[in-house]
């Protein structure tokens, strides 16, 4: 009983560990299929990927987390890429970030500081 009592602490100890150390989900919307921070020439990114059942639900769910991720926050600087309007990178007084759309699938790449667009798209791009 003892055993079972201890290993049943040291198996819940190690699933809150791991939750600890995982990032926070960022998109809500969708199935999460990425979720991971990574070091690229000294900048600390955060990508993220999440799932759709079909494109149409993902282009719409593209437009409802670009405007929550802007939210209540500064635009300093954007560019849209107008093969889709599907893909756009945005520059806030806090941080800089990359939403693509990929069909069925978003994909999230988060600076930690904010970056210039033209530097970050050379950083974020490859990670996608």
């Amino acid at each position: 009983m003892v055993i079972l009592t201890l290993a049943l602490v040291g198996i819940v100890a190690i699933i809150a560990y791991r939750k600890q150390k995982k990032p926070q989900r960022i998109m809500r919307e969708g199935r999460l299929v990425k979720s991971e921070t990574v070091s690229i020439g000294g900048e600390q990114l955060y990508v993220e990927k999440v799932a759709f059942k079909d494109w149409h639900v993902c282009i719409h769910s593209f437009y409802l987390i670009s405007d929550k991720l802007a939210e209540d926050h500064t635009i300093v600087e954007q560019r849209w890429n107008y093969d889709d309007f599907c893909n756009i990178t945005v520059r806030l007084e806090d941080y800089t970030y990359l939403l693509i759309r990929q069909v069925d699938v978003i994909a999230l790449v988060r600076s930690f500081r904010p970056i210039p667009i033209d530097e970050f798209d050379n950083i974020a791009q490859p990670l996608i």
